[in-house]
Formats: C-alpha cells, sequence, structure tokens
C-alpha cells in the first residue's frame, strides 16, 4: 500500500510539475528584465485592464524596487498608463504630487532613483492611497485646507477641534498622550459629527479626507496590536484607491504597494478586509495583480535554497532554476487547471502565512534570483 501511494505522489508530483511549468516563462537580467514572451501574455491579460497592482515582498528590498520598475517603464511606454499611485499619505499626494511624500525606502533608496527620473521624464503623476498620514505635507497644511472648507461651507464646530486635529497629526503614534482621554473624545466627535453632515457629504473629497483622518485616528489611538489595526487600514485603502481609480475613469494607473495588500483574495488574520480584494469587489474585473520576491538574499541560506527548490510543495520546485529571474503566469494556469487555485504552496512573497494558495492571489508572480537589500542615497 505505501509503495502504490509514493507511486501516486510521484506520478502527480510528475504531473504537476508539467503543468506549471508551461505557464513559466524566463525574464531577462535586470537591465532588460522583460522579455518578447512576456511582453506577449500581458500584452493579452492587459487589454481591458486600467488598474496594475506592482507589488513588493517587503519594503526593504531593492531588488524588487528595480524589478518593478522595469515594468513600469514597459506600462508607461507600451501600455499607456500615466499615473502611479504609492502605498503612502493619500492627503498628501492628492495636492503635492511629489516623491518627498513617500516613505524614505522608495524616496532615498538607490534603487529607486531610476524610477523616479523617469516618472518625472514621461509626466507620470504620483499619487498615494494610505491612510496613514505621516507625511509633512500633511501636517502642515491639512488643518489649514479643512478649516478653509469649514468656513467656505459655513459649518459650525467646536471651537477647538482644529487645534486638537493638528496636535493629532504632530503627534499621530503618541497621540493618546498628547491629547489626553478627554481631547481625543473631542477630537472624534468632532470628526463624527463633520461626517454626518450634508455639506460634507455632498463634497465627495472632503469626506473621503475625513474618513481616511478617522480611519488613522483609530488605528493610532485604538488599537495596540497592528495585526488589530489591518482591516481598518486596508479598508480605507481599498476605498481611497477607489475613489482616485473612479474619479480618472480616461486614466491608467499603476499601483506601487506590499503584495500582501494587493492580495486578491480574503486571509483570516486580516479578518477579510484585504485592500485587492476589497478594490476587485469594488472595481470588479479592472486590474492586473503582480507580486514580486527575491530568491537568493544575504539571510537565506544556499542549503535552504536547494532543499525548497527540491520540494514539489515549494514554488521554487516549479522553477527551471533558481539561478534565473522568471515570470509565472497564474491567471491562465488557473484558468486552464482551475484545481490550482486551491493549492498551497510555500512561497516567499511575505504574506502572514508561507503555504498558501498563490495562484489565486496574484495573476502573475515574478522571481528575482539576485536578491539584495535597499540601499539609501547619501543626500
Amino acid at each position: 500500500m505505501k509503495k502504490i501511494l509514493h507511486l501516486y505522489l510521484l506520478l502527480f508530483g510528475c504531473m504537476a510539475f508539467a503543468q506549471v511549468e508551461d505557464y513559466i516563462y524566463p525574464l531577462n537580467k535586470m537591465e532588460t528584465l522583460l522579455t518578447r514572451d512576456v511582453k506577449i501574455v500581458l500584452n493579452e491579460q492587459l487589454a481591458d485592464k486600467k488598474v496594475v497592482f506592482l507589488g513588493e515582498s517587503e519594503h526593504h528590498i531593492g531588488s524588487d524596487f528595480l524589478a518593478k520598475t522595469a515594468f513600469v517603464k514597459y506600462l508607461v511606454l507600451e501600455k499607456g498608463y500615466t499615473e502611479i499611485a504609492f502605498e503612502a499619505d493619500f492627503f498628501a499626494l492628492y495636492f503635492d504630487h511629489s516623491k518627498n511624500n513617500l516613505y524614505p525606502f522608495w524616496s532615498r533608496s538607490e534603487q529607486c532613483v531610476e524610477l523616479f527620473q523617469f516618472l518625472q521624464e514621461q509626466e507620470v503623476t504620483i499619487w498615494g492611497f494610505d491612510n496613514q498620514l505621516g507625511a509633512n505635507y500633511t501636517q502642515t497644511h491639512f488643518t489649514q485646507k479643512l478649516a478653509a472648507f469649514i468656513e467656505a461651507k459655513a459649518i459650525t464646530i467646536d471651537d477647538r477641534f482644529l487645534e486638537l486635529t493638528t496636535v493629532y497629526l504632530q503627534n499621530r503614534s503618541k497621540a493618546s498622550k498628547a491629547l489626553g482621554k478627554n481631547n481625543l473624545a473631542l477630537l472624534n466627535k468632532g470628526i463624527t459629527s463633520l461626517l454626518s453632515q450634508n455639506e460634507v457629504q455632498k463634497d465627495i473629497l472632503w469626506y473621503q479626507f475625513l474618513k481616511t483622518l478617522q480611519s488613522d485616528v483609530l488605528i493610532n489611538t485604538t488599537h495596540k496590536s497592528s495585526t488589530k489595526g489591518i482591516p481598518i487600514r486596508d479598508t480605507q485603502m481599498a476605498s481611497n484607491l477607489n475613489f482616485l481609480v473612479h474619479h480618472m475613469p480616461d486614466k491608467k494607473m499603476i499601483v506601487w504597494l506590499a503584495n500582501a495588500h494587493m492580495a486578491k483574495y480574503e486571509y483570516e488574520f486580516m479578518k477579510g478586509e484585504t485592500m485587492g480584494a476589497q478594490f476587485v469587489a469594488q472595481q470588479p474585473n479592472v486590474s492586473y495583480h503582480i507580486a514580486f520576491s527575491p530568491i537568493y538574499m544575504p539571510y537565506r541560506k544556499e542549503k535552504w535554497i536547494a532543499k525548497s527548490h527540491e520540494d514539489p510543495e515549494n514554488l521554487l520546485h516549479y522553477l527551471p532554476s533558481t539561478k534565473s529571474n522568471y515570470f509565472i503566469d497564474s491567471k491562465h494556469l488557473i484558468e486552464d487547471y482551475p484545481e490550482y487555485a486551491t493549492m498551497k504552496f510555500e512561497g516567499m512573497f511575505h504574506l502572514k502565512e508561507n503555504k498558501t494558495q498563490w495562484f489565486r492571489h496574484f495573476d502573475a508572480l515574478v522571481f528575482i534570483s539576485e536578491g539584495e537589500k535597499i540601499t539609501y542615497t547619501k543626500n
């Protein structure tokens, strides 16, 4: 009986390998990453897609940034994408489309220098969709612009509300201590009151800004666990991105973020609230999701990679080699072989669970053999 089971597993493993192998495409070296065959796949898949998500395994992986930059160039130059939205301050980047409003691991990394030069040369507009209102621009301008809006609409608010908003934005992670219980309650009451007023609800932009502020306050003053805050953040990020896409109907947008946020299906640890899943629900059939990951990194032992390459339950097993770059067409794979949508494999795309339904979560998987951590520019 054991011999029969072993033979079955061997035969199934060989069949699975042959099936997955048909949807794996070699990529070039980083300098000319996208091959003709990969572009043929993308040209077909992107024919009706106005949004392309480009994920990264972690925010400190410079090789992910370099690979994503190659895809950005293709999308802009060959597919007509003119906007790029980052996992960054929604308010700041709505008014000030500057890389200075992005997190330093992008704005000051050497691996993103070429990206920002290209975006500037091609006049690609930078947006943000994150509910984390941490940019200096927001600290300086949010309350000022909100006050002008309130005055223009003749809205009555508590005299201290604007002052408390400023204190909050300047102390976000320490806001509970900086404001105190009573002032925090007053701040939340003021936001709720504004959101309930007709003049605010009719102004879809300021309604969106205030919902973003409300969610940011909720995370920073209520949820000590980052895991508990994830559903709140992802819900608002999906809403903000949906807002941008909806109000630019004639534009095609690239979305730059972490793999974990853009997964197309829910995760139990996120209580069904992944940004990608919610965006797909709000904007069905308009997006294509590409996840990126390095293979070799300074903290990964070669023996572990070699062992993973031999393991049929690991995604690396299906790559012809771990020494080259590859593109897996997940979308076509599960269309032709639906059973792969529910199969779980070990992977390194940095979700909460390393063993999950990778082919279902992302339309394409990109493996970069020679991984590297980010390095920062000196100025």
